[in-house]
């Protein structure tokens, strides 16, 4: 199931890409666009920086779950990761904690802490989505899944079948000496394309033609053509 966008939640909280935030959350941070699958060094981090800006709104958890399965939550002020001079108490913190803007009339940061039905436990995410750390949590997911491609048809396929003996133990073994040929196969194919980058020189990229480029070059080139008819 699908956790992005804003979900109902209560008046004291926001419940937004599973996560919970407050209410003084600012409206351009509530909409984030994700980067591209291929988007890569500083690019990604533009993308990054509004959800790690929006990630220090995010309430923590203050207690539970009890045994009705309830959570307790506290804003982020209460919290400790922001401060705004609207609430002094706040400016009493660690400077590590950004300063906010809030407008004049709001004097209080929340109303307590908010509980959370059991219902919602699911919902919420340990690490922000969007920041920096979870795509550091993800890269590690992707790993782990190349990893069950190779034992399932890319290397070998660990099938029903597969390992012709009884017992758990047995078959443990046996699947630990089929996951060490999967690491010697990947680092004997790593080492192999460093080796033919290093022997041959760099091909240089076949220059295609015929493309839009060429024919605003063109027209460039021949004003009397781009012109049209006359008349």
């Amino acid at each position: 199931m699908s956790q992005r966008g804003i979900r109902p939640f209560s008046k004291e909280a926001i419940l937004m890409d599973g996560q919970l935030f407050s209410t003084l959350l600012p409206n351009e941070l509530r909409d984030l666009a994700t980067a591209p699958m291929t988007a890569t060094g500083a690019y990604r981090r533009a993308y990054e920086e509004p959800f790690n800006r929006r990630a220090r709104w995010r309430l923590v958890r203050h207690a539970g779950p009890d045994k009705d399965g309830v959570t307790w939550w506290r804003c982020p002020f209460c919290a400790g990761l922001l401060r705004s001079r609207n609430f002094p108490r706040t400016m009493r913190r660690s400077v590590k904690a950004p300063l906010v803007i809030l407008p004049t009339s709001q004097q209080r940061c929340c109303c307590g802490t908010v509980s959370a039905p059991p219902a919602d436990l699911p919902l919420v995410q340990k690490i922000p989505f969007g920041t920096t750390a979870w795509r550091i949590s993800m890269n590690r997911r992707m790993a782990v899944e190349s990893v069950n491609a190779a034992l399932k048809g890319g290397y070998v396929n660990v099938i029903r079948g597969f390992f012709r003996v009884f017992g758990l133990v047995k078959i443990t073994a046996l699947l630990g000496f089929t996951i060490a040929a999967v690491n010697l196969d990947r680092i004997r194919s790593h080492e192999a394309k460093l080796a033919e980058g290093q022997d041959q020189p760099a091909r240089r990229k076949q220059r295609r033609v015929g493309t839009w480029q060429d024919m605003i070059g063109y027209l460039e080139e021949a004003p009397s053509l781009s012109a049209g008819p006359p008349g």
